[in-house]
């Protein structure tokens, strides 16, 4: 099984030389590794070919990412066989080591897998909302866990693919990757599910990524995910497929709902918050919050003793998704000029 890692970079010179070792310091090397350079006016192609890995360049792509990624495979695939694997990974993201050797191992048992995401966490956090993240990603691992990693996203940080899969994709659909999707991982992964393909996002295939550091990328990045996830919906309509996750916008509704009569609660019983049924609740929500987010080192213990600072997060969120939802189905900000945000 011949595993080929593909990564699409964009000024990445600061991130591609440990992206690389990270792929060389595997337990199952990759058998091939092909950095994609899309419009580099810094180091990125030079410092890449010094780890001595192959280099392409897009040529004439105005589809962004997806578009840069259509371009590389249409040049990697054709000798390729149909069980052989494709890792796509973001140019700022370190893999774990045992990464590609536990995704083979369901490749080769799972001849219906087509395929295999990362978990993602972070792996620096100096600022708070880098901190946050990190306890948010944190968070999601451990329901992706609970559930068996059947669920979410094929992740743009890391994920493999079986070339039969990209080719069914291709085969469908014309491309790979959407140029037009405003997130076009969720495009691929939908895309397979409706050709049937299975796919799982195993809790011992790991990777790390660097977080955006501010509250206005954060804003930006997530308000973009949540342009492309409505618009891939709205793209396959009501299938059975769509259907849980037409169904899950209804959950976003009731945790605003929700947080709405908590903060309705906190105020109607603001006399009597320091009395010891209160503090009890308080401590059982803060107690679950410091045990969700233990992995993510003592700093996200701490955080997560601050309640107030979470839920102004939870909010933050809330108001991109809100806001991406909004955008993308009334039209408005059709013409915005892609921002380049890290993942």
């Amino acid at each position: 099984m011949n595993v080929t890692a593909l990564i699409p970079a964009h000024n990445e010179e600061s991130s591609i030389v440990d992206t690389i070792r990270s792929l060389k310091s595997q337990t199952r090397p990759p058998n091939r590794i092909v950095v994609m350079c899309d419009k580099c006016t810094d180091r990125t192609a030079e410092l890449s070919l010094q780890e001595q890995v192959d280099v392409l360049h897009s040529v004439d792509n105005t589809g962004r990412k997806a578009g840069a990624l259509n371009q590389a495979l249409d040049a990697i695939l054709p000798p390729l066989n149909d069980d052989d694997l494709v890792l796509c990974m973001d140019a700022d993201t370190v893999v774990e080591p045992h990464l590609i050797e536990n995704a083979s191992r369901r490749f080769e048992k799972e001849p219906g897998l087509g395929a295999v995401s990362s978990n993602h966490l972070i792996h620096r956090h100096g600022t708070v909302i880098e901190l946050l993240q990190a306890m948010e990603y944190e968070r999601d691992r451990r329901m992706i866990g609970r559930r068996k990693g059947r669920y979410g996203c094929m992740t743009g940080m890391a994920a493999l693919y079986r070339v039969a899969a990209f080719r069914d994709i291709k085969a469908n659909y014309g491309e790979v990757y959407d140029p037009t999707n405003w997130t076009e991982d969720w495009k691929l992964t939908i895309a397979l599910k409706h050709l049937q393909w299975e796919m799982v996002r195993p809790q011992n295939c790991l990777a790390t990524t660097v977080p955006v550091s501010d509250a206005k990328s954060l804003f930006i990045q997530r308000e973009r995910w949540a342009r492309g996830y409505i618009q891939t919906l709205c793209q396959f309509g009501l299938t059975k497929f769509t259907a849980i996750p037409w169904l899950k916008q209804l959950g976003l509704l009731w945790s605003i709902v929700t947080r709405l009569l908590l903060l309705l609660l906190i105020y109607l019983s603001r006399h009597h918050l320091f009395t010891l049924w209160a503090l009890l609740i308080m401590g059982i929500f803060v107690a679950d919050s410091v045990n969700t987010v233990r992995k993510a080192g003592w700093k996200a213990i701490v955080m997560a003793s601050f309640f107030p600072i979470e839920f102004l997060y939870s909010w933050l969120i809330t108001a991109a998704i809100v806001s991406g939802y909004f955008k993308e189905l009334s039209g408005a900000g059709s013409n915005d000029t892609w921002k380049r945000v890290r993942r």
